[in-house]
């Protein structure tokens, strides 16, 4: 389309239009509302996706915590709980599930040996009081009292004593762990009074610890 000046009469093109629904727009009104709606889109975007990140970003590691599960801490023994200890050892080992019943059978072990340190240690300093003229009688009939419960506290934690050994040796053969095993094996053999029944712990440890060093069935 062209049109004629008013002043010099010459003819000029006329300004190029946007056609837009059956109507017309001037093409510098529609690239400025093209520039406006640009800056807006992307103003948007660069707000938005700073967020989604974060969030994807945040959820991420949520989520990896959830799917790692805490293990259990096994709880400290003492003489309320040694008992209930020993019989979950057996069951762990029933269901020949080695990890648990090692951390438990440790715990034991190191429990019951320093107890009986202890409890024997003490004992020599009673029975050497009771001797001693220099001590009252009032004090020697406490000393008496105090070595009833020892004689028989001694015996209870010496078989879970020689019990958690038992069992050490056991685990560490099963988890091919041959050096430890032989360790625990022979201390239990040393420990235990020796039993000629071939079912007893005493003749099954000596079968495991040959078995370590490649003699089994020698003697």
């Amino acid at each position: 389309m062209r049109l004629i000046s008013a002043v010099s009469g010459v003819q000029i093109s006329a300004p190029p239009f946007f056609f837009h629904l059956g109507g017309t727009i001037p093409m510098k009104y529609a690239a400025g509302t093209f520039g406006r709606t640009s800056c807006f889109v992307f103003c948007m975007v660069g707000i938005l996706l700073p967020l989604i990140f974060g969030l994807t970003a945040h959820a991420a590691p949520e989520r990896r915590a959830k799917a790692v599960p805490q293990q259990k801490e096994t709880a400290v023994i003492n003489d309320a709980n040694l008992q209930a200890g020993q019989k979950r050892v057996d069951e762990l080992l029933k269901k020949n599930e080695y990890n648990e019943s090692l951390r438990i059978s440790l715990k034991i072990y190191e429990y019951t040996r320093e107890v009986l340190a202890t409890a024997k240690f003490i004992k020599e300093q009673y029975e050497k009081a009771v001797k001693d003229p220099a001590i009252s009688t009032r004090d020697k009939e406490q000393l008496y009292l105090k070595l009833r419960t020892l004689n028989d506290l001694i015996p209870r934690y010496t078989a879970a004593y020689e019990s958690s050994l038992y069992s050490l040796g056991y685990i560490y053969a099963r988890r091919h762990e041959s050096e430890r095993a032989r360790k625990y094996l022979s201390e239990y053999l040393q420990t235990v009074p020796f039993s000629p029944n071939p079912n007893s712990k005493w003749m099954k440890a000596k079968t495991f610890l040959l078995e370590l060093y490649s003699l089994e069935g020698e003697f």
